[in-house]
């Protein structure tokens, strides 16, 4: 599967943020997994995924909108989470609720380190 980069897909820049908490460790074979992204391969497939060190960008892919920056430290032998930037403008995400975000985020990295991602 090829690493997604963002000339792969159409993207938009992320208008107006507001910053989560997702505190999660990743080991550097989940990394490499999160870090190498998706690329949408059929209408069913909602995330367009890429990383640009040391940021990791997860676009909706029918709009091209960025939802989620999320910003990785490395931490001895670990990856983890150091800041999540997520889209507050409500013309192009409408929740407002932190943890229903943080789930979702959450769940998007748990499929891609188990590459299963058609969320």
């Amino acid at each position: 599967m090829p690493i997604a980069k963002r000339d792969d897909w159409k993207t938009e820049p992320m208008p107006s943020v507001s910053r989560i908490t997702v505190e999660k460790l990743y080991s550097k074979e989940e990394f490499d997994r999160i870090a190498a992204g998706i690329i949408p391969q059929q209408m069913e497939d909602k995330w367009f995924i890429f990383y640009e060190a040391p940021w990791l960008y997860l676009h909706r892919s029918w709009t091209g909108f960025c939802i989620f920056k999320v910003r990785f430290e490395i931490v001895g032998e670990s990856f983890k989470i150091a800041q999540v930037e997520v889209n507050r403008n409500p013309a192009e995400y409408s929740n407002t609720d932190a943890q229903c975000d943080v789930s979702l985020l959450e769940t998007l990295l748990d499929l891609l380190t188990k590459n299963r991602l058609s969320y």
